[in-house]
């Protein structure tokens, strides 16, 4: 594993996961994340926190979870991702968690684009009481 978060927008949807050199780990990882999901969507507990927690060398994990674990920690998101990352989640109220392969030349391509694998999650309204 690159261990390394990589980031993406499509039509202005953030696309966030980790990035793998291999496309078998990569598939395996989405794989594991729509599992991972949907046994916490059977649990009842429609909702996710979404945080970001500093590391130690001045980036950011982003741990996606329920109130009992996490779901997926993925680490290396640096500063400006996190800032595109907010922007884009609070503008859209969803985000794609997916994985990416990496390339040796240009960007990693994400999982979304090359096979449509990923979990959306979408950000809570607030609810207005009259």
């Amino acid at each position: 594993m690159n261990a390394e978060a990589a980031f993406a927008s499509i039509n202005g949807v953030p696309v966030i996961g980790t990035c793998f050199l291999d496309r078998e780990q990569a598939l395996s990882e989405v794989q594991y994340l729509t599992e991972q999901v949907a046994r916490y969507n059977e649990k009842g507990s429609p909702m996710v926190r979404v945080s970001f927690r500093p590391q130690s060398d001045g980036r950011f994990s982003l741990e996606v979870g329920g109130s009992e674990r996490a779901i997926t920690v993925i680490p290396g998101v640096d500063e400006l991702m996190l800032r595109r990352f907010y922007k884009a989640y609070n503008a859209k109220k969803m985000f794609i968690l997916t994985s990416f392969v990496g390339r040796e030349a240009g960007s990693p391509v994400s999982l979304v684009v090359s096979d449509g694998l990923g979990v959306v999650i979408y950000k809570p309204h607030a609810t207005i009481l009259f």
